[in-house]
């Protein structure tokens, strides 16, 4: 079960490009033949028009992820399969954070991932760069950060499997238009936990999920260093 949570969680995290309309001329019906020219309308009128929101490409995805050369020594690459197990949640205002355990996001194009861990798997990062059509980026973090306001447990079940879960925030990296980091606590047995943190980071119609799964002693400090080092280079990858 801890390799199936794992796996899922890692898939990768939202967030923000929101289409603008362009301004309006006025004017009188005597003006109607005049004043859908450029140039009879100021400067400032003639400009507002914002570009669409466009999809990240595979190049700009694959810039954005960490390589083993980004990380610290003693980290190695490995490789983990696709999470395709569906999950439930008890609560409504809980859902989001069924997606942090399985491995799509709905309506999202899938780009790069990296999986990295240290020793026999002691500490292990997974990460992924999903591109959204439109504003379906920002719909994605926005429905994560109302989840992180207002939900902190629920049960969720895959496979039959009931497992109580809690979330946690931690403070997320600065320099993204939109970051989110938490913690979430599995009990996958009576006893037995499985403690994950993540972040996700959009940039324009980009999202970066990065999960980190270690020791709970040493997690935050490795965690917060790590996960803005994965921010950072999304942020300059979808910039490119």
């Amino acid at each position: 079960m801890r390799t199936r949570i794992r796996h899922g969680l890692a898939a990768a995290l939202a967030v923000s490009a929101l289409s603008l309309t362009a301004a309006c001329g006025g004017g009188d019906a005597k003006d109607d033949a005049k004043k859908d020219k450029p140039a009879d309308k100021p400067a400032a009128e003639q400009t507002t028009s914002a570009a669409p929101a466009v999809p990240l490409t595979a190049a700009q995805m694959k810039a954005g992820v960490l390589e083993l050369k980004d990380l610290p020594t003693g980290w190695k690459t490995t490789k983990h399969e696709d999470e395709k197990t569906v999950y439930k949640v008890d609560k409504p205002a809980c859902e989001p954070f069924a997606v942090m355990v399985a491995g799509d996001i709905a309506g999202a194009t899938k780009g790069a991932t990296a999986d990295f861990a240290v020793g026999n798997n002691d500490s292990e990062i997974t990460e992924e760069i999903v591109t959204f059509p439109g504003t379906g980026a920002a719909d994605f973090t926005k429905k994560l950060a109302t989840a992180l306001d207002s939900c902190t447990g629920f049960t969720v079940e895959a496979e039959g499997e009931k497992m109580k879960m809690s979330v946690t925030k931690r403070t997320a990296p600065q320099g993204a238009e939109e970051a989110l980091a938490f913690g979430l606590a599995l009990e996958v047995s009576p006893g037995v936990k499985v403690e994950p943190n993540i972040v996700v980071a959009r940039q324009g119609t980009g999202v970066m999920r990065m999960l980190y799964l270690s020791d709970p002693a040493t997690t935050k400090k490795d965690f917060d260093a790590l996960a803005k080092l994965a921010a950072d280079k999304f942020v300059k990858g979808a910039q490119s």
